[in-house]
């Protein structure tokens, strides 16, 4: 048998590389991801970063170890970009301005369009996600005073209020299109 180094890499070699371990890496990043689309999508990208950058002349284990650390890599950067949020800067708000308090008119006129629409999304909602939002932007409470009211600690309201948005964000979307 010729040694490891002596071994050329071969297009059928990937071939068998890939009819190997593709359904596996489809269902490691799919039970981590939970949608067909995007999962199909990374399973892509790391099969064409192996035809870039795999050493197919290593030990099947070493393959398949290399494959399963790309496949998380690419999970990590998948959810990275997901919650990924727009920062705005104190420079792209206009000098003097303040928020409207509009929480009564959203309580007081349901029969408005958009107050009805924003009554129908947190009526969607899980019971902690529309309690903590109608804290913080009807009630205009602050992440301290909502976590008080919700008795739950700080960073509990902030990775609370964060989920709570996102999902708003989801329904809204699926409302909408």
């Amino acid at each position: 048998m010729p040694a490891a180094a002596d071994r050329k890499p071969t297009p059928r070699r990937f071939e068998e590389i890939y009819d190997a371990h593709v359904v596996g890496i489809y269902r490691f990043i799919y039970a981590r991801l939970g949608n067909r689309p995007d999962a199909e999508d990374l399973t892509a990208q790391v099969f064409m970063r192996a035809v870039e950058q795999l050493d197919t002349t290593r030990e099947a284990g070493q393959i398949a170890s290399w494959l399963y650390r790309v496949s998380q890599n690419a999970i990590a950067d998948y959810w990275r970009a997901f919650y990924r949020l727009p920062m705005v800067g104190t420079d792209h708000v206009a000098p003097g301005w303040e928020p409207i308090d509009v929480s009564h008119e959203l309580r007081e006129e349901p029969h408005d369009g958009a107050a009805a629409r924003v009554e129908a999304l947190l009526g969607r909602l899980p019971d902690n996600y529309r309690r903590v939002l109608e804290l913080r932007f009807l009630r205009r409470l602050s992440v301290a005073e909502t976590a008080t009211e919700m008795g739950i600690s700080r960073g509990n309201a902030k990775v609370l209020q964060y989920r709570a948005l996102r999902r708003a964000a989801l329904l809204g979307d699926a409302i909408d299109g």
